[in-house]
């Protein structure tokens, strides 16, 4: 029997943890441009002389991380594999010690992963993946159902089972969806398959006893979920906590009208006007206007009309203001109101008046209803109103605002009501109580650095130089961020400071290679299944808690040349502040090509590909920018002109060379209509080359002396391309380490680059 031992991954890297890597002159960029080699291996960090302000070195972040105590086998018993099989698995030396310590976020912690109890899977078992594969896509699921049953490996028997779970195409049972999570809640996509198990359970009108025994110890997390056990509530005489779930999924949870109808026959009794309201502004909240309106016919009344205006503010609609101003002048302190004659005003262009009526809204969150869509509409006011050059009411607006629950929104708010209080009101000391409240249960380390480097920088306004030195030093361990690499130049650095991939011992990597997850990932790779491989590492990346394991997930994909696996795996990690920084950066995953223009610093080019399509060549987007480097054909026709090459629609997506070439030749030519500006490169690529100017003539010229190039980012209005270019940016100084350029800083000089016409 021919079998593929899947043992011996190798290290692709072996870099030391905390990297500091010497500076070495910038390279030229060749004509044909390969990819990128790794640096070889270097050896322990290097001490960082600090300037007169900073005076420690300053070392790069890692998050400390509290591993489980067992790892546990397959079975969930201990398999004798060795006695290291039963004890942490650890990162050895990536892991430093914290200012916080690591907590999942949003998802419950998966635990480890499981290690299997055998050692290689069958050439015969790997075709029968492949059988059960190609039946799911087609739907067959009695070929799919034959093919599991005839694995013999228990790691691919589970893969083919999850493979059959996964698919959209096929409709296993309760029972099987049920059974998979309970025994491997460590594998990807197991919240998917909880949901599609409580959605089975109301579609298929399962007993309450299997209902109660589901949720048992648990919560559902779906609308139908929620109704399901509402019900067996309902059974059994617990009648406040059937009302407290069907409240709650009618409020907040999505659902088609034959669904709305069966709630209102099942749980009609349970569900008040005040719910039915409740209903109508969440829909409207997301643009669900059918859902909404359907919702305001039962509500009938004052409630109709806002529904109807609201309505058609969100269609643009030509009657929208006489609606608005049809209803009844004692309903318009309604918060869905306010909400939506505020969105009026500002789309006519009068922001002084949406200003003002937004600051007499409702400071009740129960009132809100969606405190992230209110705060979304305050940022987008904020950003008027400073244009219109009136500062004061901005801040207002963004300080009034009842915190948004969702992180990066809340971190926002602080942020803006800072920002505006220190550098359009110069008003330091009431901007630092702002910025001291991003980091406030923050993991993320974007939210992390930008709240140190703005605390830094108000410290700084109030001659605080030895708080601002603090400031920035917290902010700058986290070095691969823009706000971060900004805190290290401020501070006088001139490296950069990187986390690199773990360095594990033989018998950890047999150990970790041998984990389900990996074989199963490696089982995929035989089976060249990169996109659905693309799902599993994104997934895990979100919510995987096993660092050990993620980290080998990152080298097995890392020796296939699966950039796009390594970024996905590694971005959602770094986001939740998981120390794999090294896989966010993959330098495999885009291929050679000739450049049909002047070059661009590579380093430019993988930065832009990471952002656009995280490496992924067959995306499109909804303005139909195609492939790596999201060229649209508007785009590509003109690049193709301007540099004589030919166009060809199809081959944006079907060849992932010429969509290298076009997407390169186009930012070269906007880095010569910038005279090499970065910024204004990097904005022009993502928003158009007319916004620049507008922003340019709006905001100033971030070439020029006089101009703040970090203020003249975060004035960009579009959120999209404001934080496009700070990822760039950051993107921009790591891969140039990465590509053995050293890690000189220059995140300064590249916001200051170019000179003015």
């Amino acid at each position: 029997m021919n079998l593929i031992n899947l043992n011996s991954l190798g290290l692709s890297l072996a870099l030391a943890a905390a990297v500091m890597l010497t500076a070495q002159p910038a390279l030229a960029a060749p004509k044909k441009v390969p990819l990128p080699k790794p640096r070889p291996a270097i050896g322990s960090a290097k001490k960082l002389a600090i300037p007169a302000l900073a005076k420690e070195t300053l070392e790069p972040a890692a998050r400390t991380v509290q591993l489980p105590a067992k790892r546990p086998a397959a079975d969930g018993k201990n398999d004798g594999l060795n006695a290291f099989a039963q004890a942490n698995v650890g990162l050895r030396g990536a892991l430093f010690a914290s200012h916080a310590t690591f907590k999942p976020l949003l998802r419950p912690a998966a635990g480890p992963f499981a290690i299997a109890p055998t050692t290689a899977t069958s050439a015969a078992d790997i075709a029968l993946v492949r059988q059960v594969i190609d039946a799911t896509r087609k739907g067959n699921e009695v070929v799919s159902d034959v093919a599991e049953k005839s694995i013999t490996d228990p790691v691919a028997r589970k893969l083919a089972e999850w493979l059959i779970l996964k698919s959209d195409n096929t409709k296993p049972s309760f029972q099987r969806y049920a059974a998979f999570v309970k025994d491997n809640p460590a594998w990807p996509h197991s919240p998917l398959f909880r949901r599609r198990a409580e959605n089975a359970l109301w579609n298929d009108k399962l007993d309450d006893g299997t209902v109660r025994t589901f949720f048992a110890g648990s919560q559902p997390t779906t609308a139908k979920g929620r109704y399901v056990l509402a019900r067996a509530l309902l059974a059994q005489g617990d009648r406040a906590g059937a009302q407290a779930l069907v409240r709650h999924a009618w409020g907040h949870d999505n659902a088609s009208i034959d669904v709305e109808k069966k709630v209102i026959e099942m749980f009609g009794d349970l569900l008040s006007r005040v719910d039915h309201k409740t209903r109508m502004e969440q829909r409207f909240y997301l643009d669900d206007v059918t859902a909404g309106l359907r919702t305001a016919e039962r509500l009938g009344g004052n409630d109709l009309a806002i529904a109807r205006a609201r309505a058609a503010v969100i269609k643009k609609a030509g009657n929208a203001k006489a609606l608005l101003d049809a209803v009844p002048a004692a309903a318009r302190s309604d918060a869905g109101y306010i909400f939506a004659r505020v969105q009026w005003l500002r789309k006519a262009g009068k922001p002084e008046e949406a200003g003002k009526l937004i600051l007499t809204a409702p400071k009740n969150p129960e009132a809100l209803i969606d405190l992230d869509q209110w705060w979304m509409e305050r940022r987008l006011l904020v950003r008027k109103l400073l244009d219109e050059h009136d500062a004061p009411t901005a801040y207002r607006v963004a300080r009034e605002a009842v915190s948004p629950p969702h992180g990066n929104y809340r971190v926002d708010q602080h942020f803006t009501a800072g920002w505006i209080a220190l550098r359009f009101l110069h008003d330091p000391a009431t901007a630092a109580g702002h910025f001291a409240h991003i980091n406030e249960g923050a993991i993320n380390p974007h939210a992390l650095a930008r709240g140190g480097y703005w605390q830094g920088r108000a410290a700084e306004a109030m001659g605080q130089r030895a708080q601002a030195k603090t400031y920035y030093e917290t902010a700058g361990k986290h070095t691969a961020t823009y706000y971060g690499q900004l805190a290290r130049a401020r501070l006088g650095f001139t490296d950069l400071g990187l986390v690199g991939p773990p360095s594990f011992t033989a018998e950890e990597q047999s150990v970790l290679s041998n984990l389900e997850v990996v074989r199963a990932a490696e089982i995929l790779y035989a089976l060249d299944e990169r996109d659905m491989l693309a799902s599993i590492f994104a997934e895990i990346g979100e919510s995987g808690t096993d660092i050990a394991g993620m980290a080998m997930l990152g080298e097995a994909a890392a020796k296939h040349g699966d950039g796009r696996s390594m970024l996905l795996l590694g971005k959602g990690a770094l986001g939740r502040g998981l120390p794999l920084d090294y896989y966010a950066y993959p330098i495999v995953g885009l291929p050679e090509y000739t450049a049909i223009a002047p070059p661009v610093e590579p380093a430019v080019i993988y930065s832009i590909a990471r952002q656009e399509s995280h490496f992924n060549q067959k995306v499109v987007s909804t303005a139909k920018a195609m492939g790596f480097m999201q060229v649209t054909p508007a785009a590509a026709q003109d690049t193709a002109k301007r540099y004589k090459a030919p166009y060809n629609l199809a081959r944006l997506l079907s060849d992932p060379v010429y969509n290298m070439q076009m997407g390169a030749a186009e930012l070269a030519m906007l880095l010569g209509t910038y005279n090499g500006s970065y910024p204004l490169t990097f904005a022009g690529y993502n928003a158009g080359r007319g916004r620049v100017r507008q922003w340019i003539a709006a905001y100033g010229d971030p070439r020029d002396p006089k101009v703040d190039p970090v203020d003249w980012a975060e004035r960009i209005p579009i959120a999209e391309t404001r934080n496009y270019v700070q990822r760039i940016m950051e993107n921009l100084q790591v891969y140039r380490a990465r590509f053995g350029g050293g890690t000189k800083l220059l995140i300064e000089a590249d916001l200051k680059r170019g000179g003015t016409n």
